[in-house]
């Protein structure tokens, strides 16, 4: 086991690089490049003055910590989670990734809310949140039913669900490390993309819109994330260093082609030349994954990374907003709201987040001693979780 955990290591640590890139293109960068959306979303007057050169001085011309930050946490995701797919069979990993996902997001976003509830109550404005607005997007549907996001972040774990959705259909051929269907999974989605017309993209259905257009970005990225899987085969010896270039390479292609058929594409080529940053990162460090060691204060913000990635833009803002107007420096509210956050993030990591990944392994364990009798051979094969 821990010869296993030195060499994940490096995806552990790059979770913790994803979330301060994330951090500091949203609050060194959103803050002030879109003050008027930032001042929506926490019912506050719009932000004067001139922008802080920090976010230029950290922030190379063609980098956007944004997309870098979060093409690594997807890498990632398509590299760790095949690791729990062999424990477990597609029921099980589905409950355990639900486990993972809900109840942190669920609570994070009350402490979001309520932080955006008090910003209203300092600017004197009126806090109304639509029920069914807030449903969808506590639900994670919401990217798909044509509703905008309630807190600038929760559009990637959308895009989480519907991986983990696929990565349960396609359980047997990862398990199997087959790199086929993977590559025809892309082939599909890139046939979707191009063929289905644009005029029919929001399907009206009795009480809300799909919207096939975010559908379409949405399993470009699954694609996208797959690309971690690759990585994950060549790691537990299935494919070769040339295998993972040309499959690498052919499924990089195809999600291509996808970006330029989609609603992504007025993004071109800036978003997608962040995701090929966040591609090589992740491949030097994977190339280099023998010489990670623990590093302290690295290893604490990626143990956080989730819940902290849940509550920070909104809860930050609330508080540098706040400050600024009772003219303390950038430099201070900037540093008063990410220390707000990590203990926050803290906090939930050891109560919300340990207690539902606990309970999901309690779970399974206990369906696992239900099922129907299984011969002693295979009950001895599974792994626990």
């Amino acid at each position: 086991m821990q010869q296993y955990n030195d060499k994940v290591i490096f995806a552990n640590q790059l979770r913790a690089l994803a979330i301060i890139a994330v951090m500091i293109v949203h609050l060194c960068g959103i803050f002030w490049l879109a003050r008027e959306t930032v001042s929506t979303y926490i019912y506050s007057p719009v932000i004067e003055g001139a922008t802080p050169p920090l976010y230029g001085w950290l922030s190379p011309r063609t980098v956007n910590y944004g997309p870098f930050g979060v093409a690594v946490f997807f890498l990632i995701s398509g590299f760790v989670i095949p690791f729990s797919l062999s424990k477990s069979s597609p029921v099980e990993f589905l409950i355990s990734r639900a486990l993972r996902i809900y109840p942190t997001y669920l609570i994070g976003s009350v402490l979001a809310i309520t932080a955006v509830w008090l910003s209203s109550l300092y600017w004197g404005k009126t806090f109304s949140i639509n029920f069914k607005e807030l449903f969808l997007n506590l639900t994670l549907t919401h990217s798909n039913l044509n509703t905008r996001t309630i807190d600038l972040v929760n559009w990637t774990l959308a895009i989480e669900i519907k991986f983990y959705i696929i990565s349960a259909l396609l359980f047997s051929a990862l398990r199997k490390a087959s790199v086929m269907p993977i590559l025809l999974l892309a082939i599909g989605v890139l046939g979707f993309t191009e063929f289905y017309p644009t005029a029919k993209s929001i399907i009206a259905l009795k009480y809300v819109n799909f919207s096939v257009e975010s559908l379409k970005a949405e399993l470009m990225i699954v694609c996208f994330m797959f690309v971690g899987t690759l990585f994950h085969f060549h790691f537990i010896q299935k494919i070769s260093t040339l295998q993972l270039v040309i499959y690498s390479t052919a499924l990089l292609s195809l999600v291509l082609m996808c970006w330029t058929h989609n609603e992504w594409a007025p993004g071109m080529p800036n978003t997608p030349l962040n995701y090929f940053y966040g591609l090589g990162v992740f491949t030097l460090a994977y190339t280099l994954r023998k010489y990670f060691r623990p590093i302290a204060p690295l290893d604490f913000i990626a143990k956080i990374s989730y819940p902290l990635y849940i509550i920070h833009s909104l809860i930050s803002y609330s508080i540098m907003r706040v400050m600024l107007d009772n003219n303390v420096s950038f430099y201070v509210a900037l540093a008063t709201a990410v220390l707000t956050v990590i203990g926050i993030a803290y906090l939930l990591h050891i109560t919300v987040e340990n207690a539902s990944i606990n309970y999901a392994k309690t779970l399974i364990k206990r369906m696992r001693k239900v099922e129907p009798a299984i011969p002693d051979t295979q009950l001895q094969s599974r792994s626990t979780l």
